[in-house]
């Protein structure tokens, strides 16, 4: 299995993975396998459960018959997913994703990826740390979520979804900022081919990730994982540092 640094495209050595994923939120993962992927991650992090889950923190993503839970399924169609933060409803997310491509697409599905350190540096040249604070989930139900940004003196954390379960809103009114978040967002996605055997690492606190439509039988394996309580990174489970964004 060989790790990447995505922007330099140069090699990661696995003891450097955490220090590389704090500076830069992604590593690409070529040529891997499942079981090389969760010894991986078994050295710095623990899993974090999925109500699909197959085996501890690791869920397969294959489009199958969907069941009651509507759009909280959607992930295991053929659809476009927009980007997104896994679980960002949740008190804690898990602050580890890794993907691995199984089988791709005959057509479509690549994988997008958003650095959500760069919208939010792109949005601050718009607002003030006070009204993206107000930025927030509101369930299509009505009920107010969490913040889309929570800010702490040195880190910050993203929450995202834009969906039928949940969209951003502003609590102030500023409907003018999630119109400038939503086009950020759009504007910076970059679309990723997985092969076989191909995958990532992101901060999940820090990127989305998504995928555009697809035809034929894909097959993704999903890890989600937070950093061990007692390893150097585990202030990664607190968001990223917004020195380095």
């Amino acid at each position: 299995m060989l790790l990447v640094e995505a922007e330099r495209e140069v090699e990661v050595a696995p003891d450097l993975l955490p220090a590389t994923l704090a500076r830069a939120g992604v590593v690409l993962i070529r040529q891997g396998s499942v079981a090389e992927i969760r010894a991986l991650l078994d050295r710095w992090t623990v899993p974090v459960d999925h109500p699909h889950q197959v085996a501890d923190g690791l869920t397969v993503i294959a489009p199958r018959i969907r069941t009651n839970d509507g759009d909280n399924e959607a992930g295991f169609t053929d659809l476009p997913l927009l980007p997104h933060t896994d679980r960002s409803l949740h008190a804690q997310p898990p602050s580890v994703l890794a993907t691995l491509m199984l089988a791709p697409a005959r057509a479509g599905g690549s994988a997008t990826l958003v650095d959500g350190a760069r919208v939010l540096t792109l949005v601050g040249r718009r607002a003030d740390e006070a009204a993206i604070a107000n930025l927030r989930l509101k369930t299509t139900t009505g009920q107010p979520g969490p913040p889309v940004v929570e800010f702490t003196p040195d880190n910050a954390r993203i929450r995202y979804r834009d969906d039928r379960i949940a969209r951003p809103d502003s609590s102030d009114g500023r409907t003018d900022l999630v119109t400038e978040l939503r086009r950020l967002i759009s504007e910076t996605t970059r679309s990723l081919h997985l092969g076989a055997g191909d995958g990532y690492l992101v901060h999940n606190h820090r990127f989305l990730h998504g995928r555009r439509a697809f035809i034929g039988d894909r097959r993704l394996v999903r890890f989600l994982a937070s950093v061990d309580s007692d390893h150097p990174y585990a202030w990664l489970n607190r968001g990223f540092s917004i020195a380095s964004s």
